[in-house]
């Protein structure tokens, strides 16, 4: 279930825990926050609840950072987590300070428990910090756990972190950082028809400018068409087509064993591997070569990837 803050809903009857953060990417840190939450509402009797933004407060100030997540589908996620997602508006917090936030908070979600990071901010300027939020939290009749931020590999997990991977084209890094693959999503517009004209027929893809992005390159995916729930292994170019003398860049997705009309639909793309940078052949032929290089070394990718994987059940 998702509210708006300020909605007028009836308090839930015997209250809440709440997980304070943005939540951008739903990481390993953020679902260690949000699964500390769901626990200790099911050992006391309440709701889970989360209560974030639609974007990190730095786009609403001028500074913002290239999102990890398409806000829908952040929450979309949140909501599978817990019970009920709260969506703040920013601009109507930003100037309140620790005590009003804190105090609004207890009226409108009834919290026995809060839960965040030991880093958390909170209030007019970042005024709060956790310690603070724990001392307000008392005289509203809540208590606050503030959770240490994890670490993989001595390295600890932030949306920071995830993001640099990604930019640097390290996917497997993301991978472990998120707990799942990085994702790029977005609707099938028309292209140039280039691809079909090669032999590898492409949908391409037009993402959001706040969405973080990889490098130019080719890239081993796993393709979701978000209507049917359907997924296939596929092939991803994203780059400024050297080869053509393109300029702007381009999102290009092959599908593997797949055939259809696929304009205007939503596709949801899981970054699997790098497979190489983006090139300039001295010919359309040159570049045919490379993509049936690119599509062995994919299927290969994929063979060993069903090879290893898990059987069902373990």
């Amino acid at each position: 279930m998702r509210i708006a803050l300020d909605e007028a809903i009836p308090a839930p009857e015997r209250g809440t825990v709440v997980a304070l953060g943005t939540f951008d990417g739903l990481h390993l840190g953020h679902r260690l926050l949000l699964g500390r939450a769901r626990a200790l509402a099911k050992e006391k009797g309440l709701k889970s609840a989360a209560l974030t933004f639609l974007k990190p407060p730095g786009s609403y100030l001028g500074r913002g950072k290239r999102l990890l997540l398409p806000p829908e589908l952040k929450l979309k996620l949140l909501e599978e987590e817990v019970d009920l997602v709260v969506v703040a508006d920013f601009p109507k917090l930003r100037g309140l300070r620790p005590e009003e936030f804190t105090r609004l908070l207890a009226a409108r979600l009834r919290p026995a428990y809060v839960v965040v990071g030991e880093d958390y901010r909170f209030g007019r300027d970042r005024e709060g910090d956790a310690a603070l939020l724990r001392e307000l939290g008392e005289a509203q009749g809540f208590q606050v756990e503030a959770l240490p931020r994890l670490a993989i590999a001595g390295r600890p997990v932030s949306s920071t972190a995830v993001r640099e991977a990604i930019q640097a084209g390290k996917i497997e890094e993301a991978r472990a950082l998120l707990g799942y693959p990085p994702l790029l999503v977005g609707p099938v517009v028309r292209g140039e028809g280039r691809g079909q004209k090669l032999g590898f027929p492409t949908a391409n893809l037009r993402l959001s400018e706040e969405l973080v992005t990889p490098p130019d390159g080719v890239y081993a995916v796993e393709v979701k068409l978000a209507k049917a729930s359907l997924q296939f292994p596929g092939l991803l170019y994203i780059g400024r087509r050297p080869t053509f003398d393109g300029k702007e860049r381009s999102y290009e997705v092959y599908i593997l064993d797949f055939s259809g009309e696929l304009y205007g639909e939503e596709l949801e793309l899981s970054l699997l591997r790098r497979l190489r940078g983006d090139l300039e052949f001295p010919d359309p032929q040159a570049l045919q070569r490379q993509i049936e290089l690119d599509l062995q070394e994919a299927q290969k990718f994929f063979k060993e990837a069903a090879r290893t994987a898990p059987a069902p059940g373990i």
